[in-house]
């Protein structure tokens, strides 16, 4: 796992943590605010994801708590650069705030986005997808325990 950190220069919540998981999709789960001060760092390194050989991507943004409009343009700038390397791009669990944001700005009517993680991951071609376990769908899916 690859962990990037955007350091931002705001007092209140100056980082947007991404922890990238590769495989046959590869996830990146933005963890933070996204906003003017995080922005620049967060959409080079994301980015940086977008090479020839990537096959999926889904952006997890069920623990990014704040999109602004500088944030929303990170999102354009990836899905810009997915399209023109024929990756296909899926947002996954925006929370409500993000969600907001991706409705007034239109965003929601170009992007594909799922109300869950394991959702987005579904929505690509069975192929591709064939070898994501559950545990590629990050924090929120656990083994049943058992009772013996």
């Amino acid at each position: 796992m690859n962990t990037y950190t955007a350091e931002g220069h705001t007092d209140l919540h100056p980082r947007v943590n991404v922890s990238v998981v590769r495989g046959p999709v590869t996830i990146a789960a933005l963890d933070g605010e996204l906003d003017i001060a995080t922005a620049p760092a967060l959409l080079d390194g994301l980015l940086a994801l977008l090479r020839p050989g990537l096959r999926l991507l889904v952006l997890d943004l069920s623990h990014l708590w704040f999109c602004d409009a500088a944030g929303a343009s990170v999102l354009i700038g990836v899905r810009r650069r997915a399209m023109l390397l024929g990756i296909p791009l899926r947002l996954a669990a925006p929370r409500t705030r993000v969600a907001r944001v991706l409705n007034v700005t239109g965003l929601d009517r170009t992007l594909a986005i799922h109300p869950t993680l394991a959702e987005a991951v579904a929505s690509f071609p069975a192929p591709a997808r064939r070898h994501v376990s559950r545990e590629r769908s990050g924090r929120r899916t656990r083994a049943p325990r058992r009772t013996h």
